[in-house]
């Protein structure tokens, strides 16, 4: 028996932490020490990464908004842990919200995107596309924000430029070629100048022009998972990191190049990695955490927590949290 913990942390103000597990209970602690300021019992298991809502931006206080596997999207206040609202849907959830002009938007399990309001939960909009009927791809994309629209992958290999106010289609895109299974598209898209970047289980890396989804490049890359940008100072020197299972943790330019490469064998799933500082962090689900030079892909340094590590790393300053699959949550700090 292998056990996986596939929840993230997310980081408030006042030092505190928040994060969940598979056990349904969320947890508010206190980054120094690990004490629990409060603790809500959910309707399902955690495997997601919350959202952090200053106060201001979706009520007087700041808030924390959480999806669970039993398709329930929690807004908590962030101090308390009362229950502001709660939307339900009949997918599990299992990617962070995007907060953006007093709205979230997140995608489901069952092929849906939806924009409910920030400080009500009430629905505003939401879009569909029908799930494959062979196997897919644990896990799934957000929602990436900008310029009016509000871009989203879909288990079916379409990525999807909606109007982010009324959710009408500004152009879809299918990634997924001739491939008859594995077809998702589950990296959250990211954006740089008017390229946005995604990548597709089945074939790879792909830069697209942000006015239409038309290809200016694509890196084969099977079982390509979760891409992270780090911007560049001048045009094409933005750099691409992406994870691939068997393949290892790939860094390329801003022309599809291959700047370097770690391969980590048999690890098995790879996490997003985490831009710290001149470092990356990531972790592997046969494994634990590594620590990289962005730069040259150097292996500086390597964490066992025993039983792997399936959950994303987040970082905040000195400060590293994740979740191992033991369902112990660590904290760790520069020497």
């Amino acid at each position: 028996y292998k056990p996986q913990e596939f929840a993230a942390a997310a980081l408030g103000e006042d030092g505190l932490v928040y994060v969940g597990s598979s056990y349904k209970t969320f947890y508010a602690l206190r980054a120094r020490d690990g004490s629990q300021l409060w603790t809500r019992t959910l309707t399902g298991g955690v495997a997601s990464e919350p959202l952090y809502l200053a106060k201001g931006l979706a009520g007087p206080t700041a808030m924390v908004v959480v999806g669970d596997d039993d398709g329930a999207l929690t807004a908590l206040d962030a101090r308390t842990g009362a229950v502001r609202w709660t939307y339900r849907v009949r997918g599990s959830i299992r990617v962070q919200p995007t907060f953006a002009a007093g709205m979230l938007y997140f995608t489901s399990g069952e092929g849906r995107l939806y924009a409910v309001d920030a400080k009500t939960g009430a629905w505003k909009w939401q879009y569909e596309r029908e799930v494959p009927e062979n196997f897919t791809i644990r896990g799934g994309s957000g929602v990436l924000v900008q310029g009016g629209r509000a871009y989203a992958g879909f288990p079916d290999g379409y990525l999807a430029a909606l109007n982010a106010a009324t959710g009408e289609v500004v152009w879809t895109r299918q990634l997924s070629g001739d491939a008859s299974r594995f077809t998702d598209v589950d990296s959250t898209p990211v954006l740089w100048k008017d390229t946005l970047y995604v990548s597709s289980y089945a074939t790879g890396v792909y830069a697209l022009d942000v006015k239409d989804g038309s290809t200016r490049w694509r890196y084969d890359l099977e079982g390509a998972g979760p891409v992270v940008l780090e911007p560049g100072t001048t045009p094409g020197s933005e750099r691409v990191y992406v994870t691939a299972a068997l393949l290892g943790i790939h860094c390329l330019d801003g022309q599809g190049r291959v700047l370097w490469r770690q391969s980590l064998g048999r690890e098995g799933e790879l996490t997003a990695p985490t831009l710290w500082g001149p470092y990356l962090l990531f972790s592997a689900a046969s494994g634990g955490v590594y620590l990289v030079r962005s730069k040259t892909g150097e292996l500086l340094q390597f964490f066992d927590p025993g039983q792997g590590v399936t959950g994303k790393v987040v970082a905040q300053g000195p400060w590293v949290f994740f979740l191992g699959n033991g369902a112990a949550f660590f904290a760790m700090t520069t020497g």
